[in-house]
């Protein structure tokens, strides 16, 4: 179906939410601006002064009106791609390829496919999170919730900016009637338009959907952030108001990474799930930040302290979030993920930044006074100081991350300013500090608030303690037959670059110390929070008479927050595990059959080339595959067929990879055919990936994890290890 009519729609329905999110921040300042002149008269003259909540209501009430507007403008697209509108030339240069089973998710991922339209769906779940917002405080009207609605809607008004004056950024421009013929099928260069077909894979297809979830919402407490600042309220209230909408947004956020490094893993044939792109890069800086925010937040409800790590961590991860956006479209560094440059974008998204970072600046320095917290240590061992370490080490990973990302477009006379930074330097970085966070994480939930105990604390990390060693045995086990013989053989038999690469990561006792050390800290991460876990369980099944199973399923529908957020530090554990093996002991060989029945070696396995076949598919794709039997230790594994396609469509002239893998609990061999040498041989690359399956088990646990702390809570904290210090003070 062609309908042109529904492109003038859509176009029509974003100019709607502009001028009501416009309406909407006006009507709420001035709501809130007017409530606190009455508040300022005499008591006689104010009761009759109806205009706040007038103004507040009329306020709320276009709130809805930008949020349906939006999700019409979605809805249109949606319909669009189900119904093959190519009218709209969005639809047009969007629409899938892949007709199979999952045709209908491919169709629906075209809604965030490109440039314009991902910027719809991050306004249209704005435009959500705002209407939530909106509901649930509707019959309070507080002057937090009002002022945060105000600074969400002005996020939307620029969003619809960027989309209603920026024609590169227009999901509702027209397609060209020349473009289309009379059975409404694309023409001419038209034809050759479609979605990427890197996209056409169901991870890809929700990634960047469960990304913007997740940065949308971490718009919410960035507005509170603001609103509490502006309010002068240093109460927990804000912080209590938007701590679910946090949490929430985190999980998805982490979902939404970890569903890209699965992509990368299977499509784009790295043999890996994360290549320190400056797009990659934006995700991981606002999931740092938000993991310092979640840990002040609770310090903040729980001990009312970290009011300006609160207030900090919940802009800096909004800002990081918006850097992301920024760097994608600004153009100003090279990478797989990013848009053409826009101006129009560049700049909006660049003052959204400034204009944020300097609200927070400028309201720090009129409320300092009231925001001021005792948060003085009365001693280095003490959960106080835990928590600290674990913000500085997060912000400061998430700010030296971002600088080393954008270096190259930095002037010259800065620090590594015009250059761009290689991996080598990333994983110099984010190797160590990633252990020391863990180390936190691992050590935290067994100290005291103030000041802990020796004696205490011993008597709760025992167990673990020991349970911790027993791990550590075992990994450093697999270490020492496993992977060291691994580095030691890269070193010796790979080519000259890929060795140098690895003597530049460090002499070899650190690299591998740093390992060891990492595995030491995995168990004593995985021993502790299990333990806690089992602890709660154990003390339900003494003081409530209940099975095993019972209790632990109502110690994670009792005490949410703590039970979830244990099993989460076990996740991180086990992912530090996986990341450890998968990054710094793979065996990475290309190499190349020059015909049937050669064979060549990765690590311990045989690759044999048993047959190849070249093709045109339906699609008029050129695709080819091979087929290649795998043996290891002279046990044969069976054969795996690894295939590469080219596809018809001239527009993008792209290439697509189906890597094949054969795993067990300790490793993946990855296998990618890469086509041909110009003498005919047959190009093959193959990665020992070891111990990647933490990896993806440790997402999952990570993920639960989260979703159990965002359930209300029902019932007092049961898994609690200490206490204030003043119990233990009085014994001493």
């Amino acid at each position: 179906m062609v309908s042109y009519a529904l492109g003038t729609m859509g176009q029509v329905s974003l100019w709607v939410c502009f001028a009501a999110s416009l309406a909407a921040v006006a009507c709420l300042i001035a709501g809130f601006a007017a409530g606190r002149a009455a508040a300022r008269k005499p008591t006689w003259q104010a009761k009759g002064d109806a205009r706040p909540q007038t103004l507040t209501k009329v306020g709320y009430a276009l709130v809805f009106v930008a949020a349906v507007a939006i999700l019409v403008c979605a809805g249109v697209i949606v319909h669009g791609f189900f119904f093959h509108n190519v009218a709209i030339q969005y639809v047009a240069q969007n629409y899938p390829e892949d007709t199979g089973s999952l045709f209908w998710l491919f169709q629906l991922a075209g809604l965030w496919a490109s440039r314009s339209g991902s910027l719809l769906t991050w306004g249209f779940l704005i435009a959500v999170f705002a209407a939530w917002v909106a509901w649930h405080r509707r019959r309070e009207c507080d002057e937090l919730s009002n002022v945060a609605l105000a600074v969400v809607m002005l996020v939307l008004v620029i969003f619809t900016a960027v989309m209603l004056f920026s024609s590169s950024n227009s999901p509702f421009l027209l397609t060209d009637p020349s473009y289309i013929d009379a059975d409404g099928q694309l023409v001419g260069i038209a034809s050759t338009w479609g979605m990427n077909v890197l996209l056409e894979h169901w991870a890809m297809a929700i990634h960047p959907p469960t990304l913007f979830i997740g940065y949308a919402g971490m718009t919410v407490p960035f507005a509170y952030a603001i609103a509490a600042l502006v309010c002068n309220d240093p109460s927990r209230r804000w912080v209590d108001l938007c701590n679910r909408i946090a949490l929430f947004s985190f999980i998805f956020l982490s979902v939404g990474i970890g569903l890209g490094a699965v992509w990368a893993y299977v499509v784009l044939g790295w043999g890996g799930y994360w290549g320190w792109d400056p797009v990659e890069n934006a995700s991981l800086l606002s999931w740092l930040t938000s993991v310092a925010m979640l840990h002040s937040f609770t310090v903040y409800r729980k001990r009312d302290m970290m009011r300006g790590w609160a207030l900090l961590t919940a802009v800096l991860t909004f800002v990081f979030v918006v850097l992301g956006t920024f760097i994608t479209r600004s153009g100003i560094v090279e990478s797989v993920h990013a848009f053409s440059s826009d101006p129009v974008s560049t700049y909006l998204f660049l003052a959204i930044m400034v204009l944020s970072l300097l609200a927070l600046l400028v309201l720090w320095v009129m409320r300092r006074g009231t925001f001021a917290s005792g948060d003085d240590m009365e001693s280095a061992a003490s959960k106080n100081l835990s928590y600290y370490l674990t913000n500085i080490v997060m912000v400061f990973s998430a700010i030296l991350l971002a600088y080393l990302t954008i270096s190259s477009a930095l002037p010259t006379w800065l620090p590594l300013g015009g250059m761009t930074v290689g991996t080598a330097a990333y994983e110099a970085v984010a190797r160590p500090l990633g252990v020391l966070f863990c180390a936190l994480l691992a050590v935290c939930p067994f100290l005291a608030w103030k000041r802990t105990d020796g004696k205490e604390f011993w008597k709760n990390f025992r167990i673990p303690a020991v349970i911790a060693v027993v791990l550590f045995a075992l990994l450093a086990g697999h270490w020492y037959t496993q992977l060291y013989p691994a580095y030691v053989a890269n070193l010796e038999q790979a080519d000259a670059v890929a060795a140098a690469d690895l003597a530049a990561m460090g002499p070899s006792w650190y690299y591998n110390g740093l390992a060891l050390v990492g595995f030491l800290v995995a168990a004593l991460l995985v021993a502790g929070s299990a333990y806690l876990i089992v602890r709660g369980v154990r003390s339900r099944m003494k003081n409530k008479g209940e099975n095993a199973f019972v209790a632990l399923g109502r110690l994670f529908w009792k005490s949410p927050a703590q039970a979830g957020g244990y099993l989460t530090h076990l996740g991180v554990g086990v992912i530090l595990v996986g990341l450890i093996g998968s990054a710094m002991y793979v065996t990475d060989r290309t190499f190349a059959f020059t015909g049937i029945g050669d064979t060549h070696e990765v690590g311990a396995y045989v690759l044999t080339l048993e047959s190849e076949e070249s093709y045109v598919d339906e699609d008029r794709n050129q695709c080819s595959d091979v087929v290649i039997a795998v043996s290891k230790d002279g046990r044969e594994l069976g054969t795996i067929n690894p295939t590469l396609q080219f596809t018809a469509k001239s527009y993008y002239g792209q290439s697509r990879v189906e890597a094949k893998t054969i795993s067990d609990p300790f490793e993946d061999l990855f296998v990618v055919y890469q086509g041909h040498y110009s003498n005919g041989n047959t190009v093959i690359n193959a990665r020992v990936n070891p111990l990647i399956l933490a990896v993806w088990v440790g997402f999952v646990i990570v993920a639960l994890g989260a979703v159990c702390a965002t359930v209300p809570p029902r019932g007092s904290a049961a898994l609690r290890v200490v206490e204030d210090a003043k119990p233990q003070a009085k014994k001493a």
